[in-house]
C-alpha cells in the first residue's frame, strides 16, 4: 500500500497543467485552461483544466478529478500503476508501507523481463523490413507500413536462435524462458519460441512490451502462438491493442471487441482504430472491467462460424457482473463465412459501420438465445429457461437495468417480474419483494402492521427511495465551506467516544482531517485521497454530492442543521442502547439524563432553523 501522504506530497509537486497537456491540447481561458474533451467526442470544448484547484472538468461528459485520475482515466491504469507513472516522470521512487512492500528482487525481475521483451520486440520489427516474404504477406491482406508501424509489428525469422545476435548469454540466459521468448529442447538446447511468423507485440497500460502473438505466414499449425503467462503478462487481465486504441476508444464512444490481433489491425487500417482483441482466450470479467475502464459501450464482433457464436456468448455471460443502465454491451453477428478483417475487405467500412449500427443489445441477445433453445410456448421449456437462467441473473449487479432485463424476461416467459424474481432467488426490489427481508440491507425491518401479526405486509407502491445519508450531506457541505469546518467539533466528540465506529463515520473524521490539514486544492486532492476502496468510494459520493449544491445556499445554516440532525441521530442510538442497559444509579442514570436533556434541545435548535 502507497502511504498516504506520500500521495499528498505527489499531488503538491505535480502541475495538472503538465500531465493534460501531454494528452489534450489546451488554450488559454480566463483562469483556466480549455481544450477538447479526451472522454467523449466533442466538436467544442467543454473540458476545463484548473491550474489554481488543481483539478479538470468536462461539462460535456462530467468527468472530473486530479492528475491521478486524469492518468487512470485516460490511461486506463490502476491507482497504484498511475502513481507509478507520475512519481515517475519526477524521478521519484514510490514507497510501500511496512509489509505491503514489492521484494526489491521481484521488481528487478519483472524490469529484467520487460527489458528482454523490448529488445525481442526491437529486433522483430528491424527483421520485418528485411522479410520481403513478411512484407508481401502483409500488403496481400491489405495492410501497409504506417498500420504495422503504428503496432510495433515485426517477423520473427524462420531460424532457431534469432535472439542471440541481441541478447547477452544465450544459452545460459534462463530468463529468457520465463519471458516465454526461448523453449529448452531434449538435447537441453535453449531455441526461439517464435519462428517464422508475423509478430504482434503485446503492450500494458504504460506502453511497455509485455508479450506476444505470433501468426504463421501459411497455414501451419499452430496458426497463432501466443506468450505464456508470465510475471510481467496475463492472457485473462490483458487486451492487445488497448495501448494503441485508447484515444480512438474515447473519441468514437465505444470499444470494438474481436478475437484476433489481425482483425485489430485491419480493423484499424480501415478507419477502426477502436478496436482490441482478447488474447487467445474467451472474454473475462477482467477483460470486460478494464475496457469499461475506458468507455461506456463495448461491441463484440467475433467470427460468424460456431466457434464465433461460443465465443460470442461467453463474452455475454462474463460481462453480466459489470453492465448496468450505464455500461452496455452489445454483439455484431457476422455471417458465417467472415471474420471481421475479411468482412471490411469485402464489404468496405460503410458496410462494417452498419453492422455496428444495427449491433444486438446484451438483453436482445439473451432473448434470442432462449427463445432458439426452449419451446418458451410450453410449461416445460419455460420452466428449463428460468432454471437456465438463474446462475447468470445472480451475477447482476442490482441495477435499474437489471429491474428492466427481468420485466422483459417475465413477459417472454409468462411470469410477472415477482414470479419471476422469486424464482431466480432474488430478494429485491425487481419484483415488488420481500422488502423486509433480513437479506435487504438498510430497508425497514420493524415490527409488521398486517393484519395478521405473521404476514408479510403488502408494497403496493412499487420501490421505495433511498435516503441519503445525513452524514453524508454534511459532509459535502463541508467540502463546499471548508472554512466552517470546526462547526463539526461537537459531532466529532461524540464520534471520538465510540470504540468501534461505523464505516462510514470512519470515512467521516478522516475527511474532517484532510479538510483541516489542506482546505486549499481540496477537492482536487479528495479524488483519490483513500488507498482503502470502501473509505474512498464513500468520499467519491460525497463529491458528488458536494457538485451537485447550489452557490446560492447558506452553507453556515445548512453544516450547523446537519450537526443537529447528526448529532441528534447519535444521542438517539445512544438513548436505545442505554434503555437497554436499564441503567438505574449511578454515572450510567446521569449520563441517560444528559443525553436526554441534549436530544430533546437538539430536535429544538433544528426545529426553530426550519
Amino acid at each position: 500500500m502507497i502511504p498516504q501522504s506520500f500521495i499528498d506530497d505527489l499531488l503538491y509537486r505535480l502541475d495538472i497543467t503538465d500531465v493534460v497537456g501531454r494528452y489534450v491540447q489546451l488554450k488559454a481561458a480566463g483562469a483556466n485552461l480549455q481544450g477538447l474533451c479526451p472522454f467523449h467526442n466533442e466538436k467544442s470544448p467543454s473540458f476545463t483544466v484548473s491550474p489554481s484547484k488543481q483539478f479538470y472538468h468536462c461539462f460535456g461528459c462530467g468527468a472530473h478529478g486530479n492528475a491521478v485520475g486524469f492518468v487512470m482515466e485516460h490511461l486506463g491504469m490502476t491507482f497504484p500503476e498511475a502513481v507509478e507513472s507520475l512519481a515517475g516522470n519526477l524521478g521519484i521512487d514510490v514507497p510501500h508501507e511496512k509489509g505491503m512492500d514489492v521484494p526489491a528482487e521481484v521488481r528487478s525481475e519483472r524490469e529484467e523481463l520487460v527489458e528482454l521483451l523490448t529488445r525481442a520486440a526491437n529486433y522483430y520489427k528491424a527483421q520485418l523490413k528485411k522479410s520481403p516474404l513478411a512484407i508481401d504477406y502483409l500488403k496481400n491482406r491489405g495492410l501497409t507500413g504506417q498500420v504495422a508501424a503504428r503496432y510495433g509489428m515485426g517477423y520473427a525469422p524462420d531460424t532457431y536462435q534469432n535472439l542471440e545476435t541481441v541478447v547477452d548469454n544465450y544459452a545460459s540466459n534462463t530468463q529468457l524462458d520465463l519471458a516465454g521468448l526461448t523453449k529448452m529442447s531434449d538435447s537441453n538446447r535453449r531455441y526461439d519460441a517464435f519462428r517464422g511468423r508475423i509478430m504482434f507485440p503485446i503492450r500494458n497500460a504504460k506502453g511497455q512490451v509485455i508479450g506476444f502473438g505470433g501468426r504463421v505466414l501459411g497455414d501451419e499449425k499452430p496458426k497463432y502462438l501466443n506468450s505464456p503467462e508470465t510475471p510481467v503478462f496475463s492472457k485473462g487481465h490483458e487486451v492487445y491493442g488497448l495501448f494503441e486504441a485508447r484515444q480512438a476508444i474515447h473519441k468514437m464512444g465505444y470499444a470494438l471487441v474481436t478475437e484476433g490481433y489481425m482483425d485489430v489491425v485491419a480493423l484499424a487500417q480501415w478507419g477502426f482504430e477502436n478496436a482490441v482483441a482478447t488474447l487467445g482466450t474467451a472474454v473475462t470479467p477482467d477483460h470486460v472491467l478494464k475496457l469499461f475502464k475506458q468507455t461506456d459501450r463495448l461491441v463484440f464482433a467475433f467470427d460468424g462460424d460456431g466457434a464465433g457464436q461460443k465465443a460470442a456468448w461467453r463474452a455475454l455471460l462474463a460481462c453480466l457482473p459489470h453492465v448496468s443502465e450505464n455500461k452496455r454491451a452489445d454483439f455484431i453477428f457476422l455471417p458465417a463465412e467472415h471474420d471481421p478483417d475479411s468482412f471490411i475487405r469485402t464489404e468496405g467500412p460503410d458496410g462494417f459501420e452498419a453492422m455496428v449500427a444495427q449491433a444486438a443489445s446484451l438483453s436482445e441477445y439473451l432473448t434470442r438465445y432462449l427463445e432458439r433453445n426452449y419451446p418458451l410456448q410450453q410449461i416445460e421449456g419455460s420452466a428449463a429457461a428460468i432454471s437456465f437462467l438463474k446462475p447468470l441473473i445472480v451475477q447482476m449487479q442490482p441495477t435499474v437495468y437489471r429491474s428492466s432485463l427481468l420485466r422483459a424476461l417475465a413477459n417472454l416467459l409468462g411470469a410477472t417480474p415477482m414470479e419471476l424474481s422469486r424464482h431466480l432467488g432474488l430478494k429485491s426490489r425487481e419484483g415488488g419483494g420481500d422488502y423486509f427481508s433480513p437479506k435487504n440491507k438498510g430497508q425497514f425491518q420493524g415490527k409488521k402492521f398486517g393484519k395478521y401479526k405473521d404476514e408479510p405486509l403488502q408494497n403496493n407502491w412499487g420501490p421505495r427511495p433511498t435516503a441519503k445519508s445525513p452524514l453524508l450531506s454534511l459532509a459535502a457541505r463541508v467540502i463546499r465551506a471548508p472554512q466552517l469546518v470546526n462547526l463539526c467539533d461537537s459531532l466529532l466528540a461524540l464520534y471520538e467516544r465510540e470504540e468501534k465506529p461505523a464505516l462510514e463515520v470512519h470515512s467521516f473524521v478522516h475527511l474532517l482531517e484532510k479538510v483541516r490539514n489542506d482546505p486549499n486544492l481540496l477537492e482536487a486532492r479528495l479524488q483519490h485521497a483513500f488507498n482503502d476502496e470502501t473509505h474512498q468510494n464513500w468520499v467519491n459520493s460525497v463529491l458528488k454530492e458536494a457538485r451537485s449544491l447550489d452557490d446560492s445556499l447558506d452553507f453556515e445554516t445548512e453544516l450547523r442543521s446537519g450537526v443537529y440532525q447528526c448529532s441528534e441521530l447519535w444521542f438517539k442510538d445512544e438513548l436505545e442502547r442505554l434503555t437497554e442497559a436499564m441503567p438505574t444509579q449511578g454515572e450510567q442514570l446521569r449520563w441517560y439524563h444528559e443525553c436526554m436533556q441534549r436530544f430533546q434541545e437538539l430536535k429544538q435548535k433544528r426545529v426553530n432553523q426550519l
